[in-house]
């Protein structure tokens, strides 16, 4: 069976938005992460590349 496009739920937020994010995390932040700041951007990763899935169309 090959995946379809169900197989790969839409994000639920644009990658700009998540890139926004990440973006002034690290603005904020002033290019230093604290441990809470660390784990937040993992997450932000973690929900960046579930967009990245989920934005691949498979080839036919």
């Amino acid at each position: 069976m090959s995946p379809t496009r169900d197989d790969h739920p839409a994000a639920e937020r644009s990658l700009a938005e998540i890139n926004a994010d990440i973006r002034c995390l690290f603005a904020r932040a002033e290019g230093r992460l604290c441990d809470a700041e660390r784990i937040r951007h993992a997450s932000l990763l973690q929900e960046w590349a579930a967009a990245i899935r989920a934005s691949v169309v498979p080839a036919a």
